[in-house]
């Protein structure tokens, strides 16, 4: 049985790379249970860096969703999360990368600085709780994805420069799958779960605009279909598995 630690606010669907993880955790077949982090202070005793996800393994604890998918690898290589050519591994990583810290930011922006879907967010995260962390819980989340964003970079530019980008990314992703099963391989890597976790939390009904230009593009689509027959969609649940 492994644990996985993520979820601000309770929820590791609204987590790319908790969603990341337990993914490859679906692909591997493996037991797992997930318990989600209630605060901050919670987070950061697991992680010093005070990031999830946090994986225990045998009394181990793994930071970091990459670290993470290396470790599992290593401990179960089949199915592998990378491809065994060369070549098609380095293309693997730089996906993962993109998905990880290009998409991710902008996934993050779209999420919790543009308003109406701030606002959505914001009463899912508040149900079942009382008040004050109704409101304070929220509000705590955008103040820290706002402060990473500026460090990051993205934060510094006007929503309609981040919804084109987001947009050519849309239209970069469809035209790299029309004849492509899946990023770099004939079955999902490291990449295809980065970029597909990052696109299955703005599928959601959260964001209806968002989710609205990324169901436009057919092949993108498709292979979100192709990915969660072998991993499952964590977007849409938060459960253990397999």
């Amino acid at each position: 049985m492994l644990l996985q630690y993520g979820g601000f606010g309770g929820r590791s669907t609204f987590s790319p790379p908790c969603a990341k993880v337990q993914m490859a955790l679906r692909r591997k077949g493996l037991d797992y249970e997930v318990r989600n982090a209630r605060s901050p202070g919670e987070v950061r005793r697991l992680n010093p860096r005070g990031r999830v996800p946090v994986l225990l393994l045998d009394g181990e604890t793994v930071a970091d969703s990459s670290d993470i998918l290396t470790v599992l690898d290593e401990r179960w290589p089949e199915p592998r999360l990378e491809p065994p050519d060369p070549r098609d591994r380095l293309l693997d990583r730089l996906w993962e990368d993109w998905g990880d810290e290009v998409l991710y930011f902008q996934g993050v922006y779209l999420r919790w600085l543009v308003p109406e879907h701030y606002e959505n967010l914001r009463a899912v995260l508040g149900r079942g709780l009382r008040p004050p962390l109704r409101w304070l819980l929220p509000r705590l989340g955008r103040s820290m994805a706002r402060r990473r964003l500026q460090g990051q970079g993205t934060g510094e530019k006007p929503r309609e420069v981040v919804e084109r980008e987001f947009q050519e990314s849309l239209h970069l992703l469809e035209g790299w799958l029309q004849d492509r099963p899946f990023l770099t391989d004939t079955e999902p890597r490291r990449g295809d779960l980065a970029v597909c976790a990052v696109l299955d939390q703005l599928a959601l009904d959260l964001h209806p605009g968002t989710a609205a230009r990324i169901l436009e593009q057919a092949a993108l689509c498709a292979w979100r279909e192709r990915v969660h027959a072998l991993t499952g969609n964590p977007a849409l649940s938060d459960r253990s598995g397999p």
